[in-house]
């Protein structure tokens, strides 16, 4: 099963990883409608990408009453059937990482990994954001 890493000590903090995301996500550059966040902590000049980690025990998935989240079993990556979702925001409380968002149709949306080839990874000029094996070994 893959996933997303983001290593902060790597992180600038430029944005070119939300600028893909949301290009592909929502046909905008804006790192409002990006499906992954970048903290920035000032007083330590530390940036944080935070990524959706497709939780083996997703709460998203679990808190979904229609049925909405489901996790593709060849892949491992858990995704939303916008046809499904109803727009309850049960997802969206029940990530921890706070994740998921709603998209500008009021649709829940979160990180589907570009379908196993992910932007964020290709444009993140310092290589902050890797995908890797659940394992932990580097695939990318």
């Amino acid at each position: 099963m893959d996933y997303l890493r983001g290593e902060f000590d790597l992180c600038t903090g430029c944005g070119s990883c939300q600028l893909a995301c949301s290009n592909r996500a929502a046909g905008g550059y804006s790192p409002r409608l990006a499906r992954l966040r970048i903290l920035s902590e000032r007083e330590n000049l530390v940036n944080r990408p935070v990524v959706c980690l497709q939780c083996e025990n997703p709460f998203c998935l679990n808190s979904c009453p229609f049925e909405a989240i489901s996790r593709v079993e060849e892949t491992g990556f858990v995704l939303i059937d916008k046809e499904k979702c109803a727009s309850c925001g049960n997802c969206i409380t029940a990530c921890p990482d706070k994740m998921i968002q709603f998209d500008v149709h009021h649709k829940a949306d979160k990180c589907d990994l570009c379908e196993g080839d992910p932007l964020c990874v290709k444009y993140c000029v310092p290589g902050a954001l890797k995908l890797v094996e659940k394992k932990g070994a580097e695939i990318k």
